[in-house]
């Protein structure tokens, strides 16, 4: 072989490293681990084992028991069954009355969620009355029927009590109520002062006339008597009148 080949084959096997033992998984489970995991598979066999063991063991007992005393035995089947009935029938009260204290609580939900309603209609009421009393409504009544209980029903749904107590204008849809020139929402005071133009409900307030309600026509007073306009009189005539000069 020539000298120069020799050469190549030796350092081709000087650079040729020796093997590396293969490197270990990530995801192999620890010796530790594992070695718990063994003990603990074979604990729970071993008591598996010996339940059915202690199993196996009870009913020969009790097989013998039956042949020595047959009578106690059917004696101790009976009050088994008797007791199982008893657990059944229990189960049964227990069911009937956790369904009728739940029939119960809700009945007593819904009696409290209408007297909640009911109070904040009350409170409603209440606040608008305010504004109608303010705004000069007249406060007599007939048949105890006022002249405010009139115009609620009619234009209740108009107002709204927020949660602080305050009313909102609000319309069909239950949107506030603006005001179309300064862009400001409508007070309940200034809604409740419109009724007074109105040709029906203007004749529940004190000392207005309806729109339309016709030349001469004041308005009521309290009693509800019509009281004439006497706007267009002089000082001088309405001295007269006054004194009857």
């Amino acid at each position: 072989m020539p000298e120069e080949n020799l050469s190549a084959v030796e350092n081709t096997a000087s650079d040729v490293s020796p093997a590396e033992p293969a490197p270990q998984r990530d995801d192999m489970m620890p010796r530790a681990e594992a070695e718990n995991l063994l003990k603990a598979l074979k604990a729970e066999r071993e008591a598996r084992k010996q339940y059915e063991r202690d199993l196996k063991e009870s009913r020969t007992q009790l097989e013998k028991f039956a042949e020595i005393n047959p009578d106690e035995y059917l004696q101790l089947q009976e009050e088994a069954a008797e007791a199982a009935r008893l657990q059944a029938q229990w189960g049964e009260v227990r069911d009937a009355m956790e369904s009728k204290y739940s029939t119960q609580a809700q009945d007593a939900l819904q009696r409290a969620e209408a007297a909640d309603n009911l109070l904040a209609t009350y409170k409603k009421k209440y606040a608008l009355e305010k504004v109608f009393n303010s705004a000069g409504g007249r406060i007599d009544s007939v048949d105890g029927v006022s002249f405010f209980d009139l115009l609620s029903e009619q234009v209740g749904n108009s107002f709204r009590q927020e949660s602080n107590g305050t009313l909102t204008v609000v319309d069909s849809s239950g949107d506030p109520v603006m005001d179309k020139e300064t862009g400001l929402r409508i007070t309940p005071e200034d809604h409740m002062a419109s009724f007074k133009r109105h040709p029906v409900f203007g004749t529940f307030f004190q000392g207005v006339k309806g729109a339309g309600a016709g030349i001469g026509y004041g308005g009521t007073d309290a009693n509800g008597a019509t009281i004439e306009d006497l706007s267009s009189l002089s000082s001088e005539e309405m001295f007269r009148r006054a004194f009857g000069s």
